[in-house]
């Protein structure tokens, strides 16, 4: 393969290589991708969009946990993160407890800080 077609890839980067032969993204752009997710999911008012964004998280999250070109470590963190997205896209009732908590009286946001009323 000429340095042009591979997009300067080296010979020895099979990780990479495996996963363009299977059709994923490389799993910096997924991790991009789920970030940007995560934060719009937070942001979002829409309930609708919402669920959308946690689905897709979820979905990526999984393609993470199993990506050829990410490090174990990696891949242990995104499937642990996994089953927690579920449990946000299922409801606050099935949030775990300690990351709901008890005085937070927006069920949509158990998971997120509350915006201060003023800056200081």
């Amino acid at each position: 393969m000429s340095q042009s077609s591979d997009h300067g890839r080296s010979d020895g980067d099979s990780d990479v290589a495996a996963a363009d032969a299977q059709g994923l993204p490389p799993a910096e752009a997924l991790l991009a991708g789920t970030l940007a997710l995560m934060t719009g999911h937070a942001q979002a008012c829409c309930e609708g969009q919402r669920a959308l964004m946690a689905k897709k998280i979820i979905s990526h999250l999984f393609m993470l946990s199993r990506h050829p070109g990410a490090p174990p470590n990696f891949k242990a963190i995104a499937a642990n993160l996994h089953p927690l997205w579920v449990r946000v896209l299922q409801g606050p009732e099935q949030a775990p407890q300690a990351l709901s908590p008890a005085d937070n009286s927006d069920p949509h946001r158990v998971l997120w800080h509350t915006t201060p009323e003023t800056l200081q």
